[in-house]
């Protein structure tokens, strides 16, 4: 009886798949895994989601939480987030298509515009803006450069407040 109680605890994490199990931070390897999403929970801990649904639960230090929305928003050490204006050039809540046109929009006038351009979703809508400008003065200067420059988009470019980043 002791030797089949081994082999199932011995064997256990392969036949479960490992699901139930909890490892600390440096063990866990999530770039071999396959993640749906990644679910903030709470500040110290979130949750991945895998194709099997099943669950990890990692602890992670609130600095290195920081750092991934750092980095998913592109801001970098000396840039501040701060109040001010873009210049929003589409906006469609269409799903799916509103997503690919945005992007493809941002594709596009990357190379042409000499100020960062940006696409975001803001459940349902999908919209892309462009600038970092601390007045709307500034904003509505640029806007007027980008509507000579592309007039056949006049209908949907109009200055918007946003929170935008400040290098210093």
């Amino acid at each position: 009886m002791r030797k089949l109680v081994f082999i199932l605890f011995a064997f256990l994490p392969w036949v479960s798949g490992g699901a139930n199990e909890v490892y600390p931070v440096d063990s866990v390897v999530v770039d071999s895994m396959a993640v749906d999403s990644i679910i903030p929970i709470e500040e110290e801990k979130i949750v991945l989601i895998t194709d099997e649904m099943a669950n990890a639960v990692v602890h992670q230090d609130s600095i290195l939480i920081r750092l991934m929305q750092d980095k998913r928003v592109g801001r970098v050490r000396g840039e501040q987030i701060i109040e001010g204006f873009r210049v929003q050039i589409y906006a469609s809540n269409r799903q799916q298509q509103a997503k690919n046109e945005a992007l493809q929009l941002q594709q596009q006038m990357e190379p042409l515009l000499n100020v960062p351009i940006y696409a975001l979703s803001e459940p349902p809508f999908w919209k892309v803006r462009v600038g970092n400008f601390k007045t709307r003065e500034e904003a509505n200067a640029y806007k007027d450069i980008f509507l000579n420059a592309f007039p056949h988009m006049s209908g949907s470019t109009y200055v918007v407040p946003d929170k935008i980043i400040l290098v210093q």
